[in-house]
């Protein structure tokens, strides 16, 4: 019968010998012998090709780096945008308040994806006043006010518009 201290002795150097025998079992994947094959040999080939070139009034050269893209005066090259949320209900009804990306409209409603949601928060009074950065992607978007006391969730949905300078989702 082993005494605890060859019980103990015992199980320690399992679990050293096992991640070593693990690790000598996977390789080296080193050089080895340093013996490759040779590269094969290449013929080269003549090619004549003709091209005709005709004049465009704005010729751009395709471009072969970052150094070479062109951008518009007006790009501010934002990776995000700020979106103002306002709620204000009149009801001073206890709410939770969900904005999220991932969305199909079914029939008269929405099936909402909640684990795909930006902001979630509840309301104060029936009112919620959030300023959030937005990723550029994320141009439609869908806001869902649910209601403890029961009643059916709200939803409204909304878009980013290119034409504004400010981006503000308005629940009332």
């Amino acid at each position: 019968m082993k005494t605890q201290f060859e019980k103990i002795t015992y199980v320690r150097l399992s679990l050293i010998a096992f991640p070593l025998l693990a690790l000598t079992a996977c390789g080296g994947g080193g050089d080895g012998d340093g013996a490759s094959p040779a590269p094969a040999a290449v013929t080269p080939t003549t090619t004549t090709t003709t091209t005709t070139t005709t004049t465009d009034a704005d010729p751009t050269p395709a471009p072969t780096s970052l150094d070479d893209l062109v951008v518009d005066a007006d790009n501010a090259l934002e990776a995000s945008y700020l979106l103002t949320i306002n709620v204000d209900k009149s009801s001073q009804s206890r709410g939770y308040f969900s904005l999220c990306d991932d969305y199909t409209a079914q029939g008269g409603g929405y099936n909402v994806n909640f684990d795909s949601c930006l902001f979630r928060g509840p309301l104060s009074d029936g009112k919620l006043s959030k300023e959030l950065k937005i990723a550029n992607h994320e141009s439609q978007l869908i806001a869902v006010i649910w209601f403890y006391e029961g009643q059916n969730p709200q939803y409204v949905e909304w878009s980013y518009l290119t034409d504004s300078e400010s981006q503000i989702l308005t629940m009332n």
